[in-house]
């Protein structure tokens, strides 16, 4: 049996894999890829063995990468990540009235 939890204020970490969104989208992956592997083997007949070991293949494979991701991210590296694409790279400011109403606003005092 796989061990899950290391202990107390500790992230979740299964086969070197840590943080909830990285095991998520590995479990997913893992489903979607057995659901186009049985649909290979029954709409185009391929074979059981081939069928089954592409799907060890390509899993093995996202494993590799799910586990350098997070190795090099951390935990949180995906929660990070679409942070940083929402913010906005650029602020224009049109309108010089914002620079007005600083200039006159008197410092230090509420």
């Amino acid at each position: 049996m796989f061990k899950v939890n290391k202990g107390i204020d500790r992230p979740p970490e299964v086969l070197g894999i840590r943080g909830m969104d990285f095991i998520y989208y590995l479990a997913g992956a893992a489903v979607g890829l057995l659901l186009l592997t049985c649909l290979l083997m029954f709409l185009f007949g391929i074979p059981a063995k081939i069928a089954f070991g592409g799907y060890i293949v390509l899993l093995l494979a996202l494993y590799s990468v799910f586990a350098r991701l997070s190795q090099q991210h951390g935990e949180r590296g995906l929660n990070k990540q679409r942070g940083r694409e929402r913010h906005p790279k650029v602020v224009l400011v049109r309108d010089s009235g914002v620079y007005r109403q600083l200039r006159h606003k008197p410092v230090g005092k509420a």
